[in-house]
C-alpha cells in the first residue's frame, strides 16, 4: 500500500491539471456566448418576383448587414407583397416570432423600381425608400439598395430609423397575421423559392420554431411615376355646324407638369378642308385651331391617371370661294313669260301697249333704275372663333414611357362668324359642340426632388385628405 500512494497522488494531480485547463479554455467561449446573445437580431425578407432579382438582392443586402455587428435572420414568404395595411401586422408578427429589433422587406416585383420597407418592433409606422431601375442598370440599383439597407440596419441597431420616409397607411388590421416560413437548410427541395442561401441558415436563432406561411392577397404594384414632359399624337373629332356635322383632325400636343399634379399643354389640330355650297357657288372651308389646356392629374388604381381641367381654343376659319364656280344667273325679268303682243287679222302686229299699261296679270315693265343691282363676286373671308371647353382625359400605361389617352369634352363657342358676307358663303356653327379624342403620349419622368409632395389620388380627393409625403429618390452610386 505505501508503494501505491505516489501513483494515486500523481493521478490526482493530473486530474486537477486537466480540470484547470478545461476551465481556462472555457472562459473565452463563455465570454463570447453572452456577447453574441447581446447582439440585436434583424429579420430580412424579400417579396417573390418573376426573375431571380430578389435572390440577388437578399445576398447583396445580407453581405452589407452582417459585418455591422447584428444577427440576421432571412425569411422568404411564399405569397406576393400584401397591401400596406396588412404589411404592418405582418412585420410585427415576424419581429415577435424571432425576437427581432426590426424587419427589412425588399420589394423587387414593382416595374422599373426597387423598394425597401422597414418596420421597427412594436412600432406603428412603415418606412420606405424607392430606388428607380433604369434599363440596363439593375446591378447599380441593387448596390444602392444594399447601401441603404446597411445604413438602416445601423439605425435599427441604435434604436431609431431616420433615413427613410414614413408611408401614410392605415393602422394595423386587428389580429396578428401569421409570419412567413424562415429559410433554413432543411427546406424541402421541391420548393426552391422558400430556400435561403446557406449563410442565412447559420444565422438562424437556435431553438425557435419556424413560423408557418400565411397566404396573403396579392397587392397592386406601386404606381409608376407619371411623365413630367409629354408629346401626344392622335385623333380628335368634333361637331361643327349643320353644313359640317363632324370634322376629324390629327392632333399634336406637348404637355408639361411644372408642379405635380398640375399639367399644362399647347397643341394644334390639322384638319382637311371641306367643300360646301351648291352647284352655283361652292367654297372651301379651312380651319386652323390652336388650343391650350390646363388640368389637374389624379392617380387611379392599376396605374391609370385622370386629368380634369379646361381647354381654350382659337380657331382661324377661312371661307375660300372656288374660282371655277359660275356666277349666279340674274333674276328673271317679270315680263319674261308675258303673252306675245296681239296681231291684227292682216298679220300686222299691233304696237306694244304703253309702259304703264301692262297685259292683264303681268306687272308693268321695270325701268333700268328699278332692277336689283347684281351681287359682287364672293371674296375670301377669314374669321377667328374663340371657344372654351371642360375636358376629361383618362390615361392607361402601355409602357414606362408610353400611355394611351382618351379625351372627352364639351366646347362652348364664345363668338360668331361675320354674317355680312355673300349669301353663298353663309354658314352657322353650333354654339355647343362635342369633343372626343384618342392618342398615344410619349412621356419623360424626372426624379422627384426631396420633400416634394406626392401627387393626389382620386380616393384622397374624394375624402378630402392631404396626400402622403413623397420620399426622396436616392442617387445611384
Amino acid at each position: 500500500m505505501p508503494a501505491a500512494s505516489p501513483a494515486l497522488s500523481l493521478r490526482a494531480a493530473r486530474a486537477a491539471a486537466s480540470a484547470v485547463a478545461c476551465a481556462l479554455l472555457a472562459l473565452p467561449a463563455a465570454a463570447n456566448e453572452p456577447r453574441a446573445a447581446r447582439r440585436p437580431l434583424l429579420v430580412l425578407a424579400a417579396f417573390p418576383s418573376a426573375d431571380s432579382i430578389d435572390k440577388r438582392a437578399i445576398d447583396l443586402v445580407a453581405a452589407h448587414i452582417r459585418p455591422l455587428g447584428v444577427r440576421l435572420q432571412v425569411v422568404r414568404p411564399g405569397a406576393p407583397r400584401p397591401a400596406p395595411q396588412r404589411l404592418l401586422p405582418h412585420a410585427r408578427a415576424l419581429a415577435e416570432a424571432w425576437d427581432a429589433r426590426g424587419v427589412l422587406w425588399i420589394d423587387t416585383g414593382s416595374r422599373g423600381e426597387l423598394a425597401l420597407y422597414v418596420v421597427e418592433r412594436d412600432g406603428d409606422r412603415i418606412y420606405r425608400r424607392r430606388i428607380p431601375v433604369p434599363p440596363g442598370q439593375t446591378a447599380t440599383a441593387l448596390e444602392s439598395l444594399a447601401n441603404i439597407a446597411g445604413a438602416v440596419a445601423e439605425e435599427l441597431r441604435e434604436g431609431r430609423v431616420a433615413a427613410l420616409t414614413e408611408v401614410d397607411v392605415a393602422a394595423a388590421v386587428p389580429g396578428p397575421a401569421a409570419p412567413p416560413a424562415p429559410s433554413t437548410a432543411t427546406a424541402p427541395s421541391t420548393a426552391p423559392a422558400l430556400t435561403a442561401p446557406p449563410a442565412a441558415a447559420a444565422d438562424a436563432a437556435p431553438g425557435l420554431p419556424a413560423p408557418a406561411v400565411a397566404a396573403q392577397p396579392a397587392a397592386h404594384h406601386a404606381p409608376s411615376r407619371l411623365p413630367a414632359l409629354g408629346v401626344l399624337v392622335g385623333y380628335t373629332g368634333a361637331s361643327f355646324s349643320r353644313e359640317a356635322p363632324w370634322q376629324s383632325a390629327a392632333a399634336l400636343r406637348a404637355t408639361w407638369a411644372p408642379v405635380d399634379p398640375v399639367v399644362v399643354g399647347l397643341g394644334y389640330e390639322l384638319m382637311p378642308s371641306l367643300t360646301l355650297g351648291d352647284e352655283r357657288l361652292a367654297f372651301d372651308l379651312a380651319r386652323h385651331p390652336v388650343f391650350a389646356t390646363g388640368q389637374v392629374r389624379l392617380r387611379l388604381p392599376l396605374g391609370l391617371d385622370l386629368q380634369l381641367g379646361a381647354r381654350a381654343s382659337v380657331d382661324v376659319v377661312q371661307r375660300i370661294p372656288q374660282r371655277s364656280a359660275l356666277p349666279p344667273p340674274p333674276p328673271p325679268l317679270p315680263w319674261a313669260h308675258a303673252p306675245p303682243p296681239p296681231r291684227r287679222r292682216d298679220h300686222v302686229p299691233l304696237a306694244p301697249p304703253p309702259r304703264d299699261h301692262a297685259p292683264l296679270g303681268v306687272p308693268s315693265w321695270p325701268s333700268p333704275q328699278e332692277r336689283p343691282p347684281p351681287l359682287p363676286p364672293p371674296e375670301t373671308r377669314t374669321d377667328v372663333l374663340v371657344s372654351v371647353a371642360p375636358v376629361a382625359e383618362l390615361g392607361y400605361p402601355l409602357a414606362a414611357w408610353l400611355r394611351l389617352k382618351a379625351m372627352l369634352g364639351v366646347d362652348f363657342l364664345l363668338n360668331r362668324p361675320d354674317s355680312s358676307v355673300h349669301p353663298g358663303l353663309a354658314f352657322e356653327p353650333h354654339p355647343v359642340r362635342i369633343l372626343a379624342g384618342l392618342g398615344l403620349e410619349l412621356g419623360v419622368a424626372f426624379p422627384a426632388s426631396p420633400g416634394s409632395p406626392a401627387p393626389p389620388t382620386a380616393a384622397g380627393v374624394a375624402r378630402g385628405g392631404a396626400p402622403a409625403p413623397h420620399e426622396p429618390t436616392p442617387k445611384e452610386n
